[in-house]
Formats: structure tokens, sequence, C-alpha cells
């Protein structure tokens, strides 16, 4: 199976194949591989499939991205694609990161919750603040503030999100 090819097709209003992809890929790291190199794909609707694809997979098999931390720390940095960015903000907390890491990661999250125009980039960068959190308490006071000011002008998913947030804070 050519995991890219499979991945066309269509546009960005449908997921495609993607559940077919997730269970094709398992855990098998070879495949996982394959299904990386869509994230850099010329073609958007595969880059969107792609990184859909590799968060479903990680959900239950979150050490195939190892092998991966460094090329999606880069990605996390250059993706202009607003699919892409939302999966990428799903998956760094589902890494281990030095306190380094963890702070350029919330800076680019952060600066994208004040950028973005898709509520769903926000509401995931947020959510994944609040996830790198846990384990670097530092940004704690940082994500407070941010969730206190999204319940002020965010849109009504960026206020839910930062108010259930903020109660488990």
């Amino acid at each position: 199976m050519d995991i890219r090819e499979v991945l066309s097709g269509g546009d960005l209003r449908s997921v495609g194949h993607v559940d077919e992809v997730v269970t094709f890929v398992g855990n098998d790291p070879d495949r996982f591989s394959e299904l990386m190199t869509g994230l850099t794909d010329d073609r958007p609707v595969v880059r969107m499939r792609s990184a859909d694809a590799m968060e479903k997979v990680t959900r239950r098999h979150p050490k195939l991205l190892h092998a991966h931390q460094a090329s999606l720390f880069q990605q996390l940095h250059i993706i202009t694609q607003q699919e892409v960015r939302w999966h990428l903000a799903q998956v760094m907390p589902r890494l281990m990161w030095t306190e380094d890491e963890a702070a350029d990661i919330v800076h680019v999250l952060t600066d994208r919750i004040a950028t973005e125009t898709s509520n769903i980039v926000i509401v995931n960068s947020l959510q994944a603040v609040f996830d790198l959190s846990a384990v670097h308490p530092r940004f704690r006071v940082e994500l407070k503030a941010l969730l206190e000011s999204q319940l002020e002008t965010g849109s009504p998913a960026v206020k839910s999100r930062s108010k259930k947030l903020l109660q488990k804070l």
C-alpha cells in the first residue's frame, strides 16, 4: 500500500481513507515512518490526512513518535497549513521535551493562539499548553493568564475549552 496515494484525492473537507491507513499502520514503525513522509507532501490534502492519521495512530501508540521527535519539532515551527497545525498541537504533549524545548513549543503555540483564525488550532493549542504544563509546571502561570484572556476574547468554542481547562488547573 502506498500510504500517500491512499490519502490523496478529494478535497480538504473529507478525511478520505484515513481510518484505513490508521488500521494499516497499526504499531509498525516502518509503516509509521512512511506515513510521516506525508506531512511534507506537495499536496495539501495528503498533508492534512497524514497529520490526521498520525494523530490517530499515536493515541494508541505514542512511542511511534519518538523516532520522529526532531522532525515534528521542526515541522511545528514551519508548517502553515491549519489542518496540520492542529494535529501537531495534539501530538506535542505525547513526547518528552526538555525545559527549553517545551518553552519553545509553548511560545509557538501561544503565538498561534494570538494570531490564528482557526478555532480548532486555537483550542488544540490551548489543550497542548495545558498538557505540557502538567509535565513542566513553570508554564502554569502563563497558561492561567492565557486561558483567562481567551475567556474574554475567544470564540464560543475557545471560551468553552478555556473554562474547562481553568477548572482543571
